[in-house]
């Protein structure tokens, strides 16, 4: 390798320095600290490597091109990517794999196979218990009956109750019969509803509380007023009925968002209106997509170029998107490939690796302009190596923070987290490795058009040698900017202080904030926010408030008959517990030993014991159960809580839930105390026999270890930034002022996210772990770049920011603008990375552009022992007037 004759390496960090002096033979080396050491041998060999890699490519770049091409379609066919959604409501994703409850949903599942399906409506107006309203409703009612798809309606669809189809509401006090409820005044209606406590359709004990919402008491307590109340229907959902009952809900959906012009607004949601809306989302996300990329693609080229016919980068900024474009392809297909599907989070990928490629592509083009007067005359394949060379150890160290964050992030227990990590941290392998490869081949084809005079954006066309480059194309505005101006006014010593008092008061905010960082999460804000079930689940929220969550007890294969102390034990419990709101327990068992106990039946009553009133033996237990459930009026509403099994015409059970909801809880803690609380009883009274299962569980067990989870994964983040930070900068006090940024910013962000109302989520865990990976891009190239200069403080950070403001700046913006689209999606998932990300970009260009180069003017170690390079004051703002690599404009072009 020539790096003697081309440039002296820098001893302590490997890299090259541009028109650096070396030093003379006969000084003597400086001697290197261990960690010194280690830095140089790592930095070393990756730029041989990249090196190499370089030349090889100048010397062919159509051929890498083809491989890289081939290679990434090869991968694609080999594993192809399947896309399934699973934003439809699979909530299972926000759940540890170790949890107990996904062993209790899987129980409940095989059991009691979820075969109901419903559609449900809410209706508001300044008061739903009125002869209008109620009118209206039966209407609404009366319409869904006649709803027909093929040859189904209602009737054929329906889940019956006894001899009834089941629609929960408050038109079941009337039995759903048309005379009665157009002839009910206004008096008979709080009659009924405040006398109501039996079902006359079902039998069931009834609740008015449950389908009424905003009630309004008058002075003895009875409701007076109520400014909303619900209907549910109920249908069939097993798979021979499946394609029916989805079509049904449509036509149910439809009705609901007509509404009734006297009821002022109707709200509806069925089983299928998440996997609708959720879905949608995501595809109509697809726009956002195809702008956010023209965005960037006009960005790159204009920062990579110049405005002139031979200097612009059209072609060369199509070629990076293609790069982000096949990374997208590779992460997916590999990602699928070991069997991690696509979920809510995933929509999100295209843009950040979008944002994280254009830094890298940055990065590259800089380090072939930044290359000396006389390494411009070297030819190609030598300049793309010695570029390469550069740019390539650089692009390892951002990615393999990133990389590592979501690597860690993959070690994660929730699956939906765990899979966009994979996903990402493939993506981002994928990116590192075709921009070295596919996008230098592709610079590389572009400087040979530049230097055969070929027209930008028309290649066939060649310009006249006559032909000049406007002079306005020729200036570097931002450079000159950072060298007049920004530099000179940061380092006055007032400035330094408003500064540091101003980095003092962010955090003193914002450690405030993140502290008060609420933990929650809800499914509903995967919807678009303007679409249908939203607005129902919005209104749920609002006018049902109580946040009762509907549950159960369910008891295994048990022998029942002998288990009558620990389910009577069990019921009694219950009733009385916090965890369960009063008077919502339905017990089977209950209501069958009250029945043995006052029926008159006789032939019940020789099957019973005379003084407990209970059954002689096992086999007259089941029997009589079975009677009780299938015969007796109220007990025909347990059928369906109850599973028996008939081996050797002997009855038993093989399964039985006890229902009971849940009381409201104000936060994610309260959830976690009324999940441990309900495990815990139960499993205090009936052991391992029966547990207690809500899909509700399944969210407050997600909400228990998210923090810890974030906790976990952003400590152990931060670990392997601070190492490779140290490793690069191979010095432990300037890594420690770096690694302060990125502290810095990750309390910035997580306070910021508290003041614009955000939670700490899935969504939000999964930006944290990348803010870690993206800050210290910001500040670590700073602390890098001035230990490499000699001099004063003041003169060392003046020429640190001159060299690689620019780059940080431009970085940092092609970010945002990979986001930028975002805030003005519907989708919770993209506002949210918008938000989190513009808080990174922000603040962490604030901490690597205006913090650390203050810290590093006031208190900075000395360079490194063989830094050879010193802040000229009378450098040039540009090289030539032509610009760096104008290589046409040459007399004579460069060896090819």
């Amino acid at each position: 390798m020539d790096g003697k004759k081309n440039g002296a390496i820098n001893s302590t960090n490997g890299h090259v320095s541009n028109g650096d002096i070396n030093s003379s033979k006969g000084k003597e080396e400086p001697k290197l600290s261990c960690l010194q050491k280690i830095s140089h041998k790592i930095i070393s060999v990756l730029e041989t490597a990249f090196y190499r890699l370089g030349r090889l490519i100048g010397t062919h770049p159509w051929r890498v091109m083809l491989i890289a091409t081939v290679v990434t379609g090869l991968i694609c066919i080999a594993a192809p990517f399947t896309f399934t959604e699973s934003a439809d409501g699979d909530d299972t994703l926000w759940v540890p794999v170790n949890a107990k409850v996904l062993d209790y949903k899987s129980w409940v599942e095989s059991i009691f196979p979820s075969t109901v399906r419903f559609g449900t409506m809410i209706f508001v107006s300044n008061n739903v218990l009125t002869p209008t309203v109620l009118s209206a409703m039966w209407s609404i009612y009366n319409s869904s009956l006649s709803l027909t798809t093929g040859t189904n309606n209602f009737t054929t669809l329906c889940i019956q109750s006894g001899s009834n189809c089941l629609v929960n509401s408050i038109l079941e006090l009337w039995s759903y019969d048309e005379t009665s409820i157009l002839a009910a005044s206004q008096a008979d209606i709080k009659t009924k509803i405040n006398s109501a406590t039996t079902s006359p359709m079902y039998y069931n004990s009834y609740d008015i509380t449950t389908v009424l919402g905003g009630e309004v008491y008058d002075g003895s307590g009875d409701i007076d007023s109520a400014t909303a109340t619900k209907m549910t229907w109920f249908i069939q959902g097993d798979d021979a009925v499946q394609a029916q009952a989805e079509a049904w809900e449509q036509l149910l959906i439809d009705l609901g968002r007509n509404g009734h012009s006297d009821i002022s607004s109707t709200y509806v949601f069925a089983i299928r209106s998440f996997g609708d809306e959720a879905g949608g989302a995501i595809r109509g996300d697809i726009a956002f997509l195809s702008a956010g990329y023209v965005i960037v693609i006009v960005y790159i080229t204009i920062m990579l170029g110049k405005f002139n016919c031979l200097e612009q980068r059209f072609g060369l900024a199509i070629a990076g998107v293609v790069v982000v474009g096949m990374s997208i392809g590779i992460c997916f297909s590999l990602a699928s490939l070991c069997g991690f599907e696509y979920g809510p989070l995933h929509s999100v990928l295209p843009f950040l690796l979008l944002g994280i490629g254009v830094d890298d592509m940055f990065v590259i083009v800089g380090a072939l302009k930044n290359l000396s007067d006389e390494q411009q005359k070297l030819p190609l394949n030598e300049r793309i190596g010695k570029a390469l060379r550069h740019s390539g150890a650089s692009i390892t160290v951002t990615s393999l923070t990133d990389i590592m964050a979501f690597f860690i992030g993959a070690t994660t227990l929730l699956p939906a987290l765990r899979s966009f990590c994979i996903f990402a941290a493939f993506g981002i392998i994928a990116l590192y490795g075709l921009s070295t490869t596919f996008f230098v081949s592709a610079m590389t084809v572009d400087v040979k058009r530049a230097a055969a005079r070929l027209n930008a954006c028309c290649c066939f066309y060649k310009h006249k040698p006559e032909y000049k480059p406007n002079n306005c194309s020729q200036k570097e505005y931002l450079p000159t900017f950072i060298l007049k101006f920004y530099a000179p006014h940061l380092l006055k010593f007032p400035v330094k202080i408003v500064v540091l008092v101003l980095t003092a008061g962010l955090f003193g905010l914002t450690i405030w904030g993140t502290v008060n960082l609420e933990q929650k999460f809800e499914e509903k804000w995967f919807l678009p926010s303007d679409s249908y079930a939203y607005d129902y689940l919005t209104a749920s929220d609002k006018y049902f408030s109580s946040g009762q969550e509907q549950a159960g007890v369910y008891c295994k294969s048990i022998d029942y008959f002998s288990k009558k102390t620990e389910m009577e034990s069990l019921y009694t419990q219950l009733t009385a517990s916090n965890y369960v709101v009063n008077g919502t327990v339905d017990s089977w068992f209950k209501s069958y030993t009250d029945w043995l106990s006052t029926t008159s039946d006789a032939a019940v009553l020789a099957q019973i014991d005379g003084t407990t009133k209970y059954p002689l033996d096992s086999t007259k237990f089941y029997d009589l159960l079975y009677q009780f459930v299938t015969t007796e009026t109220t007990g025909l509403r347990f059928s369906r809580n109850l599973k028996f099994s008939n081996t050797s015409s002997v009855l038993g059970l093989t399964g039985s839930k006890i229902s009971f909801y849940h009381p409201s809880v104000k936060d994610t803690v309260e959830g976690f105390n009324v999940l441990d609380g309900i495990q815990s009883l139960v499993a205090g009274v009936a052991g391992s026999d029966c547990f207690p299962y809500s899909q509700i569980h399944l969210t407050w067990e997600s909400n228990k270890v998210i923090r810890q989870e974030l906790y976990r994964n952003i400590a152990l983040a931060a670990v392997c930034v601070f190492i490779i930070c140290l490793v690069l900068i191979a010095n432990i006090w300037t890594s420690l002022m770096v690694f302060s940024c990125v502290a810095l910013t990750f309390v910035n962000v997580g306070g910021f996210m508290h003041f614009w109302g955000l939670t700490i989520d899935v969504v939000t865990c999964v930006q944290l772990i990348l803010a870690i990976g993206l800050a210290v891009d910001y500040s670590a190239h700073i602390g890098h770049c001035f230990m490499t200069f000699q001099g004063g403080r003041n003169e060392r950070v003046k020429a640190t920011l001159v060299e690689i403001g620019g780059p940080v700046i431009s970085g940092g913006f092609s970010t945002f603008l990979a986001f930028v689209l975002l805030a003005v999606s519907k989708s919770y998932v993209f506002t949210t990375f918008f938000k989190v990300l513009f808080l990174v970009v922000i603040f962490g260009l604030f901490h690597g552009l205006v913090y650390l180069p203050v810290l590093l003017s006031m208190i900075g170690p000395a360079a490194y022992l063989s830094a050879d390079r010193r802040y000229q004051h009378d450098q040039k703002e540009n090289d030539e007037e032509n610009g760096v690599d104008n290589y046409a404009m040459e007399k004579q072009a460069p060896t090819l």
